[in-house]
C-alpha cells in the first residue's frame, strides 16, 4: 500500500512539475515578444473619396491587429482598453504621430512600440459586361496601406512597410437598391470587396513588417 501511494505521489509531482515548466515557458515567450499598440490608421486625402468610407482607417487597424496576433510574433494591446485609456487622456491617435505624442502613448499604455500609418489609397478599376438587356459592372477594388513601427522611448522608426490588396466586386445594374455598397468616386462597390481588399493589404503589410524585423 505504501509503495502504491509513493508511486501515486511521484506521478502527481511529475505532472505538477511539467505544468509549472509549461506555464513558465508560456509566460517567458509572451514577454519576449515585442509589446505593441496599433493606432487607428489615418486616411490619406486622396484615399476613399466618399465620406461613406471614412471608417477605412479603423477598418485597417482592426485587420492589422488580427494579422499581428495571428503571426504570434507580438503581444498586442487590446484595442478597447487602448481607446478608452487614450481617450481619457485626450490624445489623438490616428494617422501620423509625432515622437512627443508617441512617448506619451507608450508611457500611458506601458508599451515599447506603436504601429501607425495611413490607408494611402482605395480605388477601383471597372469593366462593364453586357448580358442581353442588362449589364454588370465588375470592379477590382484596390487598397494600399503604409505603416511605421516606432520605438516610443527613442522616437526612432524601427521599420516601415507597405501592403497592397485587391478584391473583385460586381453590381448588376437592375433596380435602385444600394444597400451593402460603398461609393468610391462615382462607382458603387460592395462593402465585402472593400473589406477584403483592406484586409489583404493589412496582412501583406504585417507579413513584410515581420520579415524585416527578423532580417
Amino acid at each position: 500500500m505504501i509503495e502504491i501511494l509513493k508511486k501515486f505521489f511521484i506521478a502527481i509531482l511529475s505532472v505538477l512539475i511539467l505544468a509549472v515548466d509549461f506555464f513558465n515557458t508560456a509566460y517567458a515567450e509572451m514577454h519576449e515578444k515585442p509589446v505593441v499598440a496599433v493606432m487607428d490608421f489615418g486616411k490619406h486625402s486622396d484615399a476613399a473619396n466618399e465620406i461613406i468610407i471614412d471608417n477605412v482607417g479603423t477598418m485597417a487597424s482592426d485587420y492589422i491587429i488580427e494579422a499581428l496576433v495571428e503571426s504570434k510574433k507580438f503581444t498586442v494591446v487590446a484595442k478597447d482598453f487602448m481607446e478608452e485609456t487614450l481617450a481619457a487622456e485626450g490624445l489623438d491617435t490616428s494617422g501620423i504621430i509625432p515622437p512627443s505624442r508617441a512617448r506619451k502613448i507608450g508611457k500611458i499604455l506601458g508599451v515599447r512600440y506603436i504601429i501607425y500609418g495611413n490607408v494611402n489609397d482605395v480605388n477601383s478599376d471597372t469593366l462593364t459586361v453586357n448580358v442581353i438587356s442588362n449589364g454588370a459592372d465588375v470592379h477590382t477594388v484596390k487598397a494600399l496601406i503604409i505603416a511605421r513601427m516606432m520605438d516610443v522611448e527613442t522616437g526612432d522608426i524601427v521599420t516601415a512597410a507597405r501592403g497592397e490588396g485587391q478584391s473583385k466586386s460586381s453590381k448588376v445594374q437592375v433596380g435602385t437598391s444600394h444597400a451593402g455598397y460603398f461609393t468610391i468616386g462615382s462607382k458603387r462597390v460592395s462593402q465585402v470587396s472593400v473589406h477584403n481588399a483592406v484586409k489583404k493589404a493589412a496582412y501583406s503589410m504585417v507579413e513584410l513588417l515581420v520579415k524585416r524585423l527578423e532580417d
